[in-house]
């Protein structure tokens, strides 16, 4: 597997109208991302990755406390299961992906043919980001859309409906670390 680290100081700012569906289905089967999120009395460590069909998020603790891991797999047909289920939580339904698993939502709607929209790029930090209304992820009554890294499809922000900020559960741009494969991209299926 080619990893290669990507370098996003000059990363470019997508094109005005990107169309989300053929975006998603060209986005690299595999990254790992490490960044910060800063709660109001610690900073936790998240851990984001692709690898294939699968998604996994491992964080959401101070440094003293154990981290937890939920993991989502995908199938050819967009059905989403739990593979990892954070202790504490009931994982018996299929998963509907919010926050930092939302790169799932936004997979299994690829596979679907169910992202019809024209989104434009915009800065986070020295990153580029599609925000995506999130009941076309499948959540209802959304206060905060899911923002998406251009290159890879990670969710790495979120924004508030009302703000217009990105003041939602988010990523410190500055802390942020990536990785891709660069040998493997998501097959470009024609949309059904």
């Amino acid at each position: 597997m080619a990893v290669a680290a990507l370098a996003f100081a000059g990363a470019p700012a997508g094109a005005a109208g990107t169309d989300l569906l053929q975006w998603a289905r060209g986005l690299p089967e595999r990254f790992a991302l490490s960044g910060s999120k800063v709660e109001p009395t610690y900073v936790s460590a998240i851990d984001i990755s692709r690898d294939g069909d699968v998604v996994s998020i491992l964080g959401g603790a101070p440094a003293w406390a154990e981290r937890s891991r939920e993991t989502v797999a995908i199938d050819a047909g967009g059905a989403m299961r739990h593979v990892v289920c954070p202790s504490g939580m009931t994982c018996d339904s299929p998963p509907t992906p919010a926050g930092f698993l939302s790169t799932a939502a936004l997979i299994s709607k690829s596979r679907t043919g169910a992202l019809h929209a024209s989104i434009e790029a915009e800065p986070y930090g020295r990153f580029s980001v599609l925000c995506v209304p999130a009941e076309m992820l499948g959540i209802s009554r959304p206060i905060l859309d899911p923002c998406f890294e251009i290159t890879t499809g990670a969710a790495i922000a979120q924004k508030n409906r009302f703000s217009n900020r990105f003041d939602g559960p988010s990523l410190d741009p500055v802390t942020l670390t990536f990785a891709i494969d660069t040998a493997t991209k998501s097959p470009k299926e024609q949309a059904p």
